[in-house]
């Protein structure tokens, strides 16, 4: 071998040397984990399959499903159709606050008195994370209405108009127990929401009853006023004696008037005609006297009878106003004997016969994915700064 190839090969070793192994062997290569990825992702991801797996206590759900329905109210197509049919509608404004109900404080202060739900909560059979209280909340019923709302929802579909009860608990009997005590108490306040309409629908119409009546008597008593001040009970009735007298008058009147006539046409020297027409001239002015009494001044008689006709005419207003108000009352007394709202159980609440909580593959797997987001989402902003510091 020339001096010149040992110089040329030792130079291909150099390059070889200083471009590493082959990419095979590069490739073969096993790389540790780094510590931020282990951090990051294997760690949360580890601790949550240990508790899933080796502590997280099973949880039985009870479902139950139910509708508030209206008895005066029209449903709509679906399945409201179908339940208008069968005499139930559903009412879903109503609806809202029966499921707000569920989720309250209230309904959670009932189970505490009720059912002790504290106990419920806190049963052997649960894990030191799941149970109330625990190692991170307090013994206070706020802690108690926060994992309360963890275990018991209410869902409502508003395609049919019916809301889904789900309540988890550590022991089956303890689910459907909650659940039919939420249920019971739901419709307890049904009760209470027709009883307070029926309350203010009676005091309406009986308020409307007690004004008409007032009205009445007032009426009556100013009725009796004008009789007392006019010293007469039907002024209808001496308006009609008047007209009568007036009548005769006039009769009497044209008969003297007429003989006087007969006689100074006749017997011009008469000695009755003077009597004849002092006579007449009486009767005129009786006659005067009396129409006086009646169109005169305004203590005349029409003025008296109009003043009469208008208080027959609201005494008759009034009578006929109480006595619609008197049926009013009557109607709302019937219709407060019917229930308006109902809540309608479609499901009832089932006793588990198996646990479907926790989910433990599903939990683990939810972690893992979001720590393994994190992760690259933090590995992309470094790199970011590497290579704007680098620049």
């Amino acid at each position: 071998m020339s001096k010149l190839e040992a110089l040329e090969g030792l130079a291909k070793f150099q390059r070889m040397a200083a471009s590493g192994p082959p990419p095979r062997t590069r490739a073969r290569r096993f790389r540790v984990p780094g510590l931020g990825f282990m951090l990051v992702v294997l760690l949360p991801t580890l601790l949550t399959g240990i508790y899933y797996f080796g502590f997280a206590a099973d949880q039985y759900v009870s479902e139950a499903r139910f509708v508030v329905r209206s008895s005066s109210r029209q449903a709509p197509s679906g399945l409201g159709s179908l339940l208008s049919n069968v005499g139930i509608t559903r009412s879903q404004d109503d609806t809202y606050p029966v499921n707000d109900f569920i989720m309250s404080r209230d309904a959670a202060k009932l189970l505490v008195n009720r059912q002790d739900l504290k106990a419920i909560m806190s049963r052997p059979e649960a894990d030191g994370i799941a149970r109330f209280p625990n190692f991170y909340s307090k013994d206070t019923f706020e802690d108690l209405f926060k994992r309360y709302k963890d275990l018991v929802n209410v869902t409502l579909d508003t395609s049919s108009g019916i809301s889904e009860l789900t309540v988890r608990a550590f022991r089956p009997r303890d689910s459907e127990t909650v659940a039919l005590a939420l249920l019971g108490d739901a419709e307890a306040l049904i009760n209470r929401m027709n009883e307070r309409a029926r309350q203010d629908a009676i005091m309406v119409a009986q308020s409307e009853v007690d004004r008409s009546e007032k009205r009445v008597t007032n009426v009556q008593a100013a009725l009796t006023q004008f009789r007392m001040r006019q010293n007469t009970i039907d002024p209808t009735k001496s308006s009609t004696g008047l007209l009568e007298l007036v009548g005769r008058l006039s009769q009497e009147s044209s008969s003297s008037k007429a003989q006087l006539s007969e006689l100074l046409r006749t017997a011009p020297q008469s000695p009755q005609i003077p009597g004849l027409r002092n006579r007449v001239g009486a009767l005129d002015r009786q006659i005067v006297e009396e129409q006086r009494k009646i169109v005169g001044d305004n203590n005349s008689i029409a003025t008296t009878l109009g003043d009469y006709e208008r208080l027959l005419l609201s005494r008759e207003f009034a009578d006929k106003s109480l006595s619609s108000a008197i049926g009013s009352l009557e109607s709302a007394r019937v219709e407060a004997q019917r229930q308006q709202l109902y809540l309608e159980r479609v499901v009832e609440p089932n006793l588990a016969d198996a646990a479907l909580y926790p989910k433990r593959i599903t939990s683990t797997a939810t972690v893992l994915l979001a720590c393994l987001l994190i992760y690259g989402i933090g590995w992309l902003l470094l790199a970011g700064v590497r290579e704007h510091t680098a620049a």
